[in-house]
């Protein structure tokens, strides 16, 4: 009775591996469909890459509805297809088996930023960041083109600087620091030259106001300098 038992399970366990094996395998070949359309800059094959991708993702949800994999594939061939509530679906599908993970939540904010919900995608990476996340490279990177958009500089510069402590190589971030660095420099050098140039205006008025009386006669009293300063504004 054991050997029969312990058969029957063999037999069972090796077609529980052979099946998710051939899962394993059918959302490989869907992901490097993906990277295909990633790459070509071809319309017609990227359209083609992404709907032949769909279907073995859709095949997979169908016989198993709690594979998360394939749950995000399918969402992610919708978020580039532009259709916002199917891309919803799934990936909210995959997100509530699991809402605790750092990386479904990413996932939800990746969703939220590739249709421009900015502010939304935040809240789900800073999720992200605080399940586990916290030196991710991606979920940080997301995070700083987020507050850029948003036009929040301040927070997105923080963010690349991050960036730059988790990976130091990264030439992306490298240069977007070397930008903003660059800005900050300009926008100093801007201030500088419109203070300087005020200056000058006001030493420029002051002088023509004054320029034929002798020096003697030019110290004024505090009631007369509010009239001075009323006559070189109105120059």
């Amino acid at each position: 009775m054991k050997t029969i038992i312990l058969k029957f399970l063999t037999v069972f366990i090796l077609f529980y591996v052979c099946i998710n094996s051939v899962e394993a395998a059918d959302i490989s070949k869907a992901d490097n469909l993906m990277k295909k359309a990633d790459r070509t800059s071809v319309s017609d094959e990227k359209y083609e890459y992404i709907i032949n991708a769909r279907k073995i993702y859709q095949e997979e949800c169908d016989e198993n509805p709690l594979n998360i994999e394939a749950l995000l594939g399918l969402s992610k061939t919708y978020q580039y297809t532009k259709n916002r509530n199917e891309a919803k679906l799934y990936v909210l599908k995959a997100y509530n088996l699991n809402p605790a993970s750092a990386d479904l939540q990413k996932e939800m904010g990746d969703f939220y930023y590739n249709f421009q919900e900015y502010s939304t995608a935040i809240e789900y990476y800073k999720l992200s960041l605080a399940s586990g996340n916290l030196k991710d490279f991606e979920t940080n990177l997301q995070s700083a083109k987020c507050y850029e958009k948003l036009g929040d500089t301040k927070s997105a510069q923080l963010y690349y600087q991050i960036c730059n402590m988790v990976n130091p190589k990264s030439r992306k971030v490298l240069n977007k620091l070397n930008e903003y660095d660059s800005k900050e420099h300009i926008k100093k050098t801007k201030q500088k030259r419109n203070k300087d140039k005020k200056i000058n205006e006001f030493e420029y008025k002051y002088m023509y106001l004054y320029k034929d009386v002798p020096k003697s006669e030019t110290e004024q009293t505090e009631e007369d300098a509010q009239e001075i300063i009323e006559r070189i504004n109105n120059i």
